[in-house]
C-alpha cells in the first residue's frame, strides 16, 4: 500500500460538508464513486505507480485504501473469475481470520520481528498501526513483494488491536467511525452516538492547543471520513438522537463547546453551525434558558442573517408529538418577524416567509382546536 498523505474533504475540493456545497449532489457523488473506483481499478492492476495511485487516490490513509480495495465490486469479481490472483490480496478481514502465531510466523519469514515486546516498543509514542509497517520495511529483508508490503501494513493494525486494544489506533478509530455510519444509516441514531462518542473520547484527550482548525488535527485522526466532516455529523446525528432522550441533549452540548473550544481557527460558517447546534442541544437536555441564550447571543452578532432566528424558531415551534404542544408558537412566529421586519438578507435562502405562514397556520388550527372555539374572527360564546 502506499505512504498517502491527508485525505480530501469533498469530491468537489470544498471544505464545506455536502449540504453546504454548491456542487449539485448527484455530481458531487458521481465524482466521488469515479475517483473509488479508478483507484480501486489502480490498485488491482498487475502493475502499478507509487505516483499514479497517489494522484487517483487522493491521499487516503492506506488503510483506508485496504478497506475500499477489499469492499470494491471489482475485487468482488476477481474472486468470482480468479480466485487464485485474488488469494495473493490481503484484506483487513483476511489479516482478522489468522492467529496471532501464523501472522508472526509470516512476518518471521520477511525478517519482522512482531512480537508483543518487540511491537510495543515500536509502537510507543505512536497513534498510528500503519506506521510500525513503515519501521518494519526499513528492517524486512530485501525483495519484498506488493502483497508483502500489503501484508506488513495490515498485520501491523491487526496486531495492535490484540496487543493494545487500550490504546485505540487511528485504524480502530477509523473502523469505529464507519460503524457509527452503518447504524446512522439503519436510523439507529442512539446506537450510532454512542458508538461515535467512543471514538471522540479518544480523540478529544489527544488533542492539542496549537490544533486550531479540523485540518490541524489530521494527525490525530486521518481515516476513511475527514474529522471536518465527522464532526458536523456527529453533531446532527446528537440532534436526531437528543428528540428522543435527554442525555443524548446534553452529550451533544458537551460536544459542541468542545469543538468550539477546540478550533478557534475555523471559519464563521463551521462556528456559527456549532453554535447553532448548541443552542438547541441545551434545548433538548432540557437546559431552555442556556439554549435561548446561546441562540440570541448568535442573534445578536449576526443581526441581518437568518440562522440564529430560524433556529431558535424552530426549536420553540417544535413539539415531540402531536399530543404534546410547542414550546412557545407565538414567540416563535414573533422571532421570524422580526427577522423579516429588519430585513435579514438571507431570508430567502431559509425560506423566512413560508416558514412564517405555516407557523401562522398551525397557531389558527390550534386556536380553532380549542374547546368553545369558533371560527377565526369570531367571539367565543
Amino acid at each position: 500500500m502506499p505512504k498517502t498523505g491527508l485525505n480530501s474533504h469533498r469530491p468537489c475540493g470544498s471544505r464545506k460538508k455536502y449540504k453546504k456545497c454548491g456542487m449539485p449532489p448527484e455530481e458531487r457523488e458521481s465524482r466521488a464513486v469515479e475517483s473509488r473506483t479508478a483507484g480501486q481499478v489502480a490498485l488491482l492492476a498487475p502493475k502499478r505507480t507509487e505516483e499514479h495511485l497517489s494522484a487517483l487516490l487522493g491521499g487516503l490513509a492506506p488503510y483506508v485504501v485496504a478497506k475500499m480495495v477489499a469492499e470494491s465490486e471489482q475485487f468482488a469479481e476477481m474472486k468470482r473469475k480468479d480466485l487464485a490472483r485474488a488469494a495473493l490480496f490481503w484484506t483487513p478481514d483476511r489479516l482478522a481470520g489468522l492467529e496471532t502465531t501464523e501472522i508472526l510466523g509470516r512476518l518471521h519469514d520477511l525478517g519482522i520481528d512482531g512480537t508483543r515486546a518487540a511491537y510495543l516498543a515500536v509502537a510507543r509514542g505512536r497513534t498510528s498501526a500503519w506506521e510500525i509497517s513503515d519501521v518494519w520495511r526499513d528492517n524486512a529483508r530485501s525483495g519484498l513483494t506488493r502483497f508483502d508490503d500489503d501484508f506488513l501494513g495490515l498485520a501491523a493494525c491487526e496486531l495492535w488491536k490484540r496487543y493494545c486494544p487500550e490504546r485505540p489506533s487511528i485504524e480502530m478509530l477509523d473502523d469505529w467511525m464507519q460503524d457509527g455510519y452503518q447504524l446512522s444509516e439503519e436510523r439507529k441514531a442512539d446506537q450510532a452516538c454512542d458508538r461515535w462518542l467512543e471514538v471522540w473520547e479518544v480523540i478529544w484527550p489527544r488533542l492539542n492547543p496549537r490544533m486550531r482548525t479540523c485540518d490541524e488535527a489530521s494527525v490525530v485522526f486521518s481515516g476513511t471520513q475527514c474529522l471536518f466532516n465527522w464532526v458536523q455529523d456527529f453533531s446532527q446525528e446528537l440532534m436526531m438522537a437528543a428528540r428522543r432522550a435527554t442525555r443524548y441533549g446534553e452529550m451533544g452540548a458537551r460536544f459542541c463547546r468542545q469543538i468550539l473550544e477546540q478550533f478557534t481557527g475555523e471559519d464563521d460558517l463551521f462556528r456559527d453551525n456549532f453554535r447553532a447546534d448548541l443552542g438547541e442541544l441545551h434545548f433538548f437536555a432540557d437546559q431552555d434558558a442556556e439554549g435561548e441564550r446561546v441562540l440570541l447571543d448568535l442573534i445578536a452578532e449576526h443581526p441581518y442573517r437568518g440562522q440564529g432566528y430560524v433556529r431558535l424558531s424552530d426549536i420553540l415551534s417544535w413539539s415531540p408529538s402531536e399530543q404534546t404542544p410547542p414550546r412557545d408558537l407565538p414567540r416563535a412566529i414573533q422571532i421570524l418577524e422580526e427577522a423579516l421586519a429588519l430585513p435579514v438578507g438571507d431570508a430567502a435562502d431559509y425560506d423566512i416567509e413560508l416558514r412564517l405562514a405555516d407557523l401562522r397556520e398551525e397557531l389558527e388550527q390550534g386556536t380553532d382546536s380549542e374547546p368553545g372555539a369558533g371560527p377565526v374572527g369570531e367571539e367565543r360564546s
